[in-house]
Formats: C-alpha cells, structure tokens, sequence
C-alpha cells in the first residue's frame, strides 16, 4: 500500500505516512477516496461553488477523536548525546527551557541540556497515538529531522506530526536524541 501524497509505501495499520507525514485511515489505507497512488494537482477537481455546498452537516474535524495522550503499551526512553535518559507515555513538550501552555496539559516537560542554545526553549512536542511515537516541530529555529535507519532523513515541517520509530534518532539543533 503507497501514501495518497507522496507515494510513500506503507506499512499495515500505519496511522501517518513515514515520509510526508500525513494521516492516513484507521486501517492504514490511503485517505478515503485515494487510489493508494501518487495524484497529478492538475488533475484535481476544483471544490463545488458555495451555493453547491450543504451547510445544514456540521463540520467534523477527524483529528479530533485522536486521544493525544494515550498511553504506549510499553514507554518510548529518549537517550541525548549529553546522557540525559527521558520516558515518554504520553503527550510531552521538549526543549532547552520549555514553557507549556497553560491550556494544554502536558505529561511530561522534558528539559534537553544543550549548552551551544541550538535547541530552541520550546522545540517540539512528543505525542503518543495508537502506540506510535509522533514529533511535532514547535516552529524551532534550527528544525527537527528524523533519522531512521535504512532511509532517508526527515526534515520536520513545523506544525505536522512526524511518526518515529524505536531506533531511530531525532536531531535538534546540534543535539541528538535515540528514540528506544
């Protein structure tokens, strides 16, 4: 099975795509409606007119049934090249200083020594979905890219969730953290 975005093969029961990121069905389909393969943008059908649009169904935002903060059956350990060892079992903010929002509850506020200042304060965010590992960039000044063996580096796009495995690496800034 291949990512509807990019084309990237998947893995049975992937919730998001190893390399662009996205979501993908419950079952680790393609987005409902996706052939499973890569769509031509000039191809894509332009949304109806306004007045073509039903506006007596609410909108429903899929992401809202995610429980961000389930627990994984076993914890991912966080190992930083400066020895700091983390557990992570649910939603947790990363960073050289971080300062969490008030409105969201955090489990954990991991604090990464990085003497150099290239992580920022406030560098991403770890989620917990499905007993995946997911990193969210938090607009850091020196991006977040994931490594994982026998592929390619992934350069986090701020804002989107980036599934990482056990045994791969994160790099922030100058740091880098293994993920078992």
């Amino acid at each position: 099975m291949n990512c509807f975005y990019c084309g990237a093969e998947l893995a049975p029961s992937t919730f998001f795509c190893p390399e662009c990121g996205r979501r993908v069905s419950d079952e680790g389909t393609p987005a409902e409606g996706g052939s499973g393969f890569y769509v031509d943008p000039l191809a894509f059908e332009p949304p109806p007119a306004d007045e073509d649009i039903d506006h007596t169904q609410d909108f429903v935002d899929e992401t809202a049934s995610l429980q961000l903060t389930q627990p994984a059956s076993r914890p991912f350990v966080l190992v930083s090249t400066t020895g700091q060892r983390f557990e992570v079992r649910g939603r947790s903010l990363l960073g050289r200083n971080p300062v969490a929002d008030p409105a969201v509850h955090y489990e954990a506020v991991l604090v990464v020594v990085d003497p150099g200042k290239t992580i920022s304060k406030s560098h991403a965010e770890l989620l917990i979905v499905a007993d995946e590992l997911l990193v969210i960039d938090l607009h850091s000044g020196n991006g977040t890219v994931v490594e994982t063996p026998g592929q390619r580096a992934v350069k986090c796009i701020p804002g989107m969730p980036q599934p990482v495995r056990r045994g791969s690496r994160l790099v922030l800034g100058r740091q880098a953290i293994d993920v078992e």
